[in-house]
């Protein structure tokens, strides 16, 4: 995603067979360890009280000026599989005016929520990062309005680097875009319906250098990272809420993100 906020085709994967039996071969020092588990939240109780802002909990950082206090955690409806969820209110998404003048007026606000690990990957893992994302508000087709999206971050010699990115749109749309530029580039999309949970994932391979992006467990495609051999450390994931200035029609006030069941885990080989 954009360099703004985070600093903010196709083609089919490599197998890795060969890295395995010579990392065997070597004494089996294949590195880092398959499977772990990095970092996984519903968001509830008791690292997390109803109505708390979500910056500075359990590793959470919400830096000014894009929206800190925006992301509160939002108490479980009845008889919802969800329980409690983090949840931002368009209305609470602070307008800034170097946002509009850095995106030519793309966007008027964002808020931005992360989550580091800085994990060294070696060059060779997977991470997996995923969320549940429900965006609730007026459908508004033919212009991505306001949206929530799903980042992952690597580390490089010049600073932060975005290797994927997943957003939902209030045009709805779900698009995945490299993560690099202030104003996204989409390189893949997919119809979905507003008002309903969808779970979003990606894919970053260290060892083949792409990114995969999944939407409601169907792959959407894998693509190269632009910076292809400048970085082998995961920092960290981030959810994003990002809104359009207010027109006649459209207004934040009228819409809002759910984000839940969030994950950042390293894929077994």
């Amino acid at each position: 995603m954009n360099t703004l906020v985070q600093q903010w085709v196709t083609r089919p994967l490599r197998t890795k067979a060969k890295r395995v039996i010579l990392a065997s071969l070597i004494g089996g020092l294949l590195s880092p360890a398959w499977g772990q588990n990095l970092y996984t939240t519903g968001f509830e109780k008791p690292t997390f009280l109803p109505g708390s802002i979500l910056a500075g909990q359990d590793g959470w950082v919400a830096p000014p000026p894009f929206s800190p206090d925006a992301a509160v955690i939002a108490a479980g409806k009845k008889n919802s599989p969800h329980g409690q969820t983090l949840r931002v209110e368009g209305a609470d998404l602070e307008h800034q005016d170097f946002i509009g003048e850095a995106t030519d007026g793309y966007y008027d606000a964002i808020g931005s929520y992360r989550r580091a690990v800085d994990y060294d990957t070696g060059g060779t893992a997977t991470i997996r990062i995923s969320v549940d994302v429900l965006l609730d508000g007026r459908k508004t087709p033919g212009g991505d309005f306001f949206s929530a999206s799903l980042s992952g971050i690597a580390q490089s010699d010049e600073g932060a680097e975005g290797i994927g990115q997943l957003t939902i749109s209030s045009d709805g749309h779900v698009y995945g875009s490299s993560g690099q530029d202030l104003v996204p580039t989409f390189i893949a999309s997919k119809r979905v319906a507003l008002g309903k949970w969808h779970h979003l994932a990606i894919e970053m391979d260290f060892a083949d250098r792409t990114y995969s992006f999944y939407v409601d467990g169907k792959w959407l495609g894998t693509f190269d990272f632009e910076q292809r051999e400048t970085y082998s450390l995961f920092s960290r994931a981030s959810l994003i809420t990002l809104t359009g200035p207010d027109t006649a029609q459209d207004k934040k006030a009228d819409h809002a993100v759910n984000f839940d069941n969030f994950k950042i885990e390293v894929v077994p080989d």
